[in-house]
Protein backbone atom coordinates (compact mmCIF):
# COMPACT_ATOMS: atom_id res chain seq x y z
CA UNK A 1 0.00 0.00 0.00
CA UNK A 2 2.98 2.41 0.42
CA UNK A 3 2.98 3.01 -3.55
CA UNK A 4 -0.67 3.77 -3.56
CA UNK A 5 -1.55 7.88 -3.32
CA UNK A 6 -3.81 8.98 -0.44
CA UNK A 7 -6.34 9.47 -2.95
CA UNK A 8 -6.65 5.39 -4.04
CA UNK A 9 -6.41 5.05 -0.15
CA UNK A 10 -9.21 6.83 0.59
CA UNK A 11 -11.38 5.23 -2.55
CA UNK A 12 -9.84 1.55 -1.22
CA UNK A 13 -11.32 3.15 2.66
CA UNK A 14 -15.16 3.44 1.22
CA UNK A 15 -14.80 -0.02 -0.30
CA UNK A 16 -14.34 -1.34 3.57
CA UNK A 17 -10.46 -1.76 3.04
CA UNK A 18 -9.38 -1.59 6.27
CA UNK A 19 -5.55 -1.82 5.71
CA UNK A 20 -5.91 1.81 3.56
CA UNK A 21 -7.01 3.25 7.04
CA UNK A 22 -3.14 1.92 8.38
CA UNK A 23 -1.98 3.11 5.24
CA UNK A 24 -3.21 6.70 6.09
CA UNK A 25 -2.38 6.60 10.02
CA UNK A 26 1.46 5.54 8.74
CA UNK A 27 1.72 8.76 6.37
CA UNK A 28 -0.12 11.29 8.13
CA UNK A 29 -0.49 10.13 12.07
CA UNK A 30 2.73 11.93 13.01
CA UNK A 31 1.55 15.38 11.70
CA UNK A 32 -1.80 15.07 13.08
CA UNK A 33 -0.63 14.33 16.21
CA UNK A 34 1.22 17.36 16.15
CA UNK A 35 -1.44 19.76 14.68
CA UNK A 36 -3.80 18.06 17.71
CA UNK A 37 -1.19 18.84 19.98
CA UNK A 38 -1.01 22.42 18.94
CA UNK A 39 -4.01 23.01 19.30
CA UNK A 40 -4.98 21.08 22.38
CA UNK A 41 -1.16 21.58 24.30
CA UNK A 42 -2.04 18.15 26.12
CA UNK A 43 -1.12 14.88 24.88
CA UNK A 44 -4.29 12.37 26.23
CA UNK A 45 -6.61 15.23 24.79
CA UNK A 46 -4.10 14.51 21.15
CA UNK A 47 -4.33 11.54 21.04
CA UNK A 48 -7.99 11.21 21.46
CA UNK A 49 -8.36 13.52 18.77
CA UNK A 50 -6.26 12.19 16.31
CA UNK A 51 -8.02 8.63 17.20
CA UNK A 52 -11.52 10.21 16.31
CA UNK A 53 -10.44 11.83 13.32
CA UNK A 54 -8.96 8.66 12.02
CA UNK A 55 -12.59 7.02 12.81
CA UNK A 56 -14.27 10.46 11.11
CA UNK A 57 -11.67 9.43 8.22
CA UNK A 58 -12.98 5.82 8.24
CA UNK A 59 -16.49 6.31 8.44
CA UNK A 60 -16.48 9.64 5.86
CA UNK A 61 -13.88 8.97 3.07
CA UNK A 62 -16.57 8.86 0.68
CA UNK A 63 -17.31 12.54 1.28
CA UNK A 64 -13.86 13.38 -0.17
CA UNK A 65 -13.59 15.65 -3.46
CA UNK A 66 -10.53 15.73 -4.98
CA UNK A 67 -11.78 19.52 -6.61
CA UNK A 68 -11.73 20.68 -3.12
CA UNK A 69 -8.38 19.92 -2.41
CA UNK A 70 -5.63 17.06 -1.75
CA UNK A 71 -6.53 14.03 0.41
CA UNK A 72 -3.86 15.31 2.68
CA UNK A 73 -5.54 18.75 3.16
CA UNK A 74 -8.80 17.02 3.49
CA UNK A 75 -7.46 14.66 6.37
CA UNK A 76 -5.50 17.26 8.54
CA UNK A 77 -9.24 19.82 8.08
CA UNK A 78 -10.26 16.33 9.88
CA UNK A 79 -7.94 16.12 12.32
CA UNK A 80 -8.29 20.04 12.67
CA UNK A 81 -12.27 19.86 13.41
CA UNK A 82 -12.39 17.28 15.89
CA UNK A 83 -9.33 18.98 18.00
CA UNK A 84 -11.30 22.82 18.01
CA UNK A 85 -14.39 20.36 19.22
CA UNK A 86 -12.53 18.53 21.98
CA UNK A 87 -11.04 22.10 23.09
CA UNK A 88 -14.64 23.93 22.80
CA UNK A 89 -15.50 20.64 25.06
CA UNK A 90 -12.87 21.54 27.39
CA UNK A 91 -13.67 24.57 27.79
CA UNK A 92 -17.25 23.92 28.28
CA UNK A 93 -18.53 25.66 25.44
CA UNK A 94 -20.56 23.17 23.25
CA UNK A 95 -20.05 22.99 19.17
CA UNK A 96 -22.50 25.09 17.54
CA UNK A 97 -21.42 28.13 15.21
CA UNK A 98 -18.39 27.38 14.13
CA UNK A 99 -16.88 29.99 11.59
CA UNK A 100 -17.31 29.22 7.77
CA UNK A 101 -13.59 28.27 7.57
CA UNK A 102 -13.80 25.31 9.63
CA UNK A 103 -16.95 24.38 8.58
CA UNK A 104 -16.20 23.45 5.20
CA UNK A 105 -13.13 21.63 3.32
CA UNK A 106 -11.43 24.27 1.40
CA UNK A 107 -12.97 24.96 -2.35
CA UNK A 108 -9.28 25.71 -3.66
CA UNK A 109 -6.26 23.54 -2.85
CA UNK A 110 -4.10 26.77 -2.56
CA UNK A 111 -6.20 27.36 0.69
CA UNK A 112 -3.93 29.66 3.06
CA UNK A 113 -5.09 27.37 5.99
CA UNK A 114 -4.27 24.59 3.64
CA UNK A 115 -0.53 26.07 3.32
CA UNK A 116 -0.40 26.59 7.05
CA UNK A 117 -1.24 23.25 7.91
CA UNK A 118 0.42 21.30 5.70
CA UNK A 119 3.68 23.03 7.41
CA UNK A 120 3.49 22.00 10.84
CA UNK A 121 7.09 22.59 11.36
CA UNK A 122 6.01 24.18 15.22
CA UNK A 123 8.85 26.58 15.04
CA UNK A 124 8.43 27.75 11.41
CA UNK A 125 5.10 28.49 12.50
CA UNK A 126 5.99 30.32 15.53
CA UNK A 127 8.63 32.37 13.93
CA UNK A 128 5.66 33.15 10.99
CA UNK A 129 3.62 34.37 13.30
CA UNK A 130 5.59 36.29 15.50
CA UNK A 131 6.04 38.18 11.88
CA UNK A 132 3.14 39.65 11.48
CA UNK A 133 1.18 42.36 13.28
CA UNK A 134 0.24 41.32 17.32
CA UNK A 135 -3.11 41.77 16.46
CA UNK A 136 -3.75 39.56 13.22
CA UNK A 137 -1.43 36.96 15.06
CA UNK A 138 -3.68 36.76 18.06
CA UNK A 139 -6.68 36.82 16.00
CA UNK A 140 -5.59 33.33 13.82
CA UNK A 141 -4.51 32.02 17.24
CA UNK A 142 -7.99 32.25 18.80
CA UNK A 143 -9.77 30.77 15.71
CA UNK A 144 -7.48 28.56 14.46
CA UNK A 145 -5.91 26.99 17.69
CA UNK A 146 -8.01 27.67 20.05
CA UNK A 147 -11.82 27.79 18.04
CA UNK A 148 -13.58 30.38 19.17
CA UNK A 149 -15.69 31.70 16.27
CA UNK A 150 -14.80 35.07 14.52
CA UNK A 151 -18.01 36.58 16.28
CA UNK A 152 -16.77 35.10 19.75
CA UNK A 153 -13.54 37.17 18.90
CA UNK A 154 -15.09 40.59 18.52
CA UNK A 155 -17.01 39.86 21.72
CA UNK A 156 -13.88 38.99 23.45
CA UNK A 157 -11.88 41.66 22.08
CA UNK A 158 -14.60 44.02 22.00
CA UNK A 159 -13.79 45.20 18.48
CA UNK A 160 -16.43 44.78 15.27
CA UNK A 161 -16.73 41.52 13.71
CA UNK A 162 -15.33 43.12 10.65
CA UNK A 163 -12.37 43.52 12.37
CA UNK A 164 -11.98 40.29 13.17
CA UNK A 165 -12.48 39.66 9.86
CA UNK A 166 -10.33 41.34 8.10
CA UNK A 167 -7.58 40.87 10.80
CA UNK A 168 -7.78 36.80 10.11
CA UNK A 169 -8.01 37.52 6.29
CA UNK A 170 -4.90 39.39 6.33
CA UNK A 171 -3.09 37.62 8.65
CA UNK A 172 -3.53 34.52 7.23
CA UNK A 173 -2.23 36.30 3.42
CA UNK A 174 0.79 37.47 5.18
CA UNK A 175 1.47 33.98 6.73
CA UNK A 176 1.38 32.77 2.97
CA UNK A 177 3.67 35.21 1.65
CA UNK A 178 6.16 34.40 4.38
CA UNK A 179 5.68 30.52 4.33
CA UNK A 180 6.21 30.72 0.63
CA UNK A 181 8.89 33.10 1.22
CA UNK A 182 10.40 30.56 3.17
CA UNK A 183 9.98 28.07 0.84
CA UNK A 184 11.44 30.06 -1.79
CA UNK A 185 14.91 29.64 0.20
CA UNK A 186 14.26 33.31 1.70
CA UNK A 187 15.92 33.43 4.84
CA UNK A 188 14.60 32.84 8.45
CA UNK A 189 16.27 35.72 9.85
CA UNK A 190 15.62 38.80 6.97
CA UNK A 191 12.55 41.27 8.28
Amino acid sequence: MEDLTDEVLLQLLCLGNESALGALYDRHGKTAYSLAYRILGDVHAAEDAVQEAFINIWRRAGSFSATRGTARTWIMSVVHHRSIDIGRKRRGIMPRELPLELERLPENPSDTWSEVSNTLDRELLKECLERIPDDQGEAIQLAYFEGYTQREIAELKGIPLGTVKGRIRIGMEKLRSLLQELELGGSRDEP
